[in-house]
């Protein structure tokens, strides 16, 4: 597929590849190419629960505080853990930024979305998962079309598990240990319940304590993980820091600075990566 414009400065949309289960095996490794040569990447999830409302008596616990009230990030995080071992990653964005070097202070951009489908047994939602189909999700196809995984370390095949499910949950966790041994900064936004459920799902078991977890990711992305919107309510305390908000006010000030002549970000967003004629690697 042929290339975007040079710039998508002043856009309101992104194009990105679809992964799912009957292609994941033909774009892992063009996946795991473009993360290793990113110099950042960035990350977002949809999952099946938020909180806990209505479950059955063995999993009901306190999380009703947590969500605005609670300032002790002990408490959180056990709620997380709590929420996070009982509920399911539905899908996983992920955005690599490369340097054009062609145009220097410019990036390169392949956008993916990985449709999942967790086949562990989890609580679904309502308000979460109608949140998700009144947002364009379509469950119907995620459940026919989602790369099927098992939660945690990459587990032994048992007699459920066909082998079709046990390759896509084993290229699914290779896309997210690329990220990993990719070693650089790792960009969320309000973002913890995201790397709460990617742990969850394609490493282990979350750790007991909100310490470990921490060091754990300290580990795992050497690179730093950037929070913009801990970023932006540092910048400017009391304004509005959801993302859609924050997206379109950067991207006028980019615009405005382009007109005037300053310095301003360049993005290059590629309609596919099978799209070979770009300028990713250096020329000579």
């Amino acid at each position: 597929m042929a290339s975007s414009s040079s710039s998508n400065l002043g856009t309101t949309s992104a194009t990105y590849t679809d992964v799912n289960r009957t292609n994941i095996g033909r774009l892992s490794k063009d996946i795991g190419a473009q993360i290793r040569k990113a110099k950042f990447i960035s990350i977002d999830t949809e999952f099946t629960g938020l909180v806990l409302s209505n479950a059955s008596q063995v999993f009901k616990f306190k999380t009703s505080e947590w969500v605005t009230r609670a300032s002790n990030m002990r408490e959180k995080y056990k709620a997380m853990v709590n929420i996070a071992s009982t509920h399911a990653l539905v899908s996983m964005g992920l955005s690599t930024f490369s340097i054009r070097h062609t145009r220097p202070g410019s990036y390169n951009v392949h956008n993916f979305n990985f449709l999942l489908q967790a086949q562990n047994s989890h609580l679904i939602n309502p308000a979460s998962m109608s949140f998700l189909a009144e947002n364009g999700f379509d469950l119907g196809r995620q459940a026919t079309k989602g790369i099927r995984y098992f939660s945690g370390p990459n587990p032994e095949p048992v007699s459920v598990r066909t082998p079709s499910i046990n390759t896509e949950g084993r290229l699914m966790r290779e896309v997210f240990f690329e990220m990993v041994r990719a070693g650089v900064p790792l960009v969320i936004h309000n973002g913890l319940f995201d790397l709460v459920y990617l742990y969850q799902s394609f490493f282990g078991p979350l750790p007991d304590s909100y310490e470990s977890f921490v060091f754990d990711l300290s580990e795992m992305f050497p690179g730093g993980i950037y929070d913009t919107k801990i970023i932006a309510d540092n910048e400017a305390p009391g304004t509005a820091t959801y993302l859609a908000y924050m997206y379109h006010k950067c991207e006028r000030l980019q615009k405005l600075r382009t007109e005037r002549g300053e310095p301003a970000l360049a993005l290059k967003i590629r309609d596919s990566l099978l799209d070979k004629h770009d300028d990713d690697a250096p020329k000579k």
